[in-house]
């Protein structure tokens, strides 16, 4: 989704794992009214209607965000001579922007601000993440196949 209503200042909203950048519609009214310039929320690889990536990491999914954005991603973010992102991330979302700002050839980031970001990790979990992303893709025939699988209820 994007709101094209012109300014200075491009905000890239970037949503947590297993979201799409849909999350961020009920935001909409008040960014239109607030934010004095055009915002974007593109799914993140793998999520929503953004095909995957081959492998996974915060460097990769950042690299795939500034793809999205164009070609050194001043153009096609429509950002102008002076005009800078500001990115608001959720958990990864917010994580991605981190990445997305410290990347070599980047994008004139100007801030990053992180909500709910994981930033300690035990041994454990660390573990479980990486079980979690060695595992395959599971496809499902249909919503409801897909509901009972993950919440044990019809969609």
């Amino acid at each position: 989704m994007v709101d094209d209503s012109g300014g200075r200042s491009v905000l890239l909203l970037l949503h947590g794992m297993g979201a799409s950048g849909d999350v961020w519609l009920p935001w909409a009214p008040l960014l239109e009214e607030r934010w004095p310039g055009r915002w974007l929320a593109p799914d993140l690889a793998g999520h929503g209607a953004s095909p995957p990536l081959p492998a996974y990491s915060f460097a990769g999914l950042a690299e795939r965000v500034a793809a999205g954005l164009g070609s050194g991603g001043r153009a096609a973010a429509g950002l102008g001579s002076g005009e800078r992102l500001v990115v608001l991330g959720h958990s990864l979302g917010g994580v991605v922007g981190l990445a997305l700002a410290a990347r070599a050839g980047g994008l004139p980031v100007a801030a990053v601000i992180g909500l709910g970001i994981k930033a300690v990790w035990s041994p454990a979990e660390l573990a479980k993440a990486a079980e979690l992303a060695e595992r395959p893709v599971t496809w499902f025939a249909t919503r409801e196949e897909a509901a009972r699988a993950t919440c044990g209820s019809p969609a």
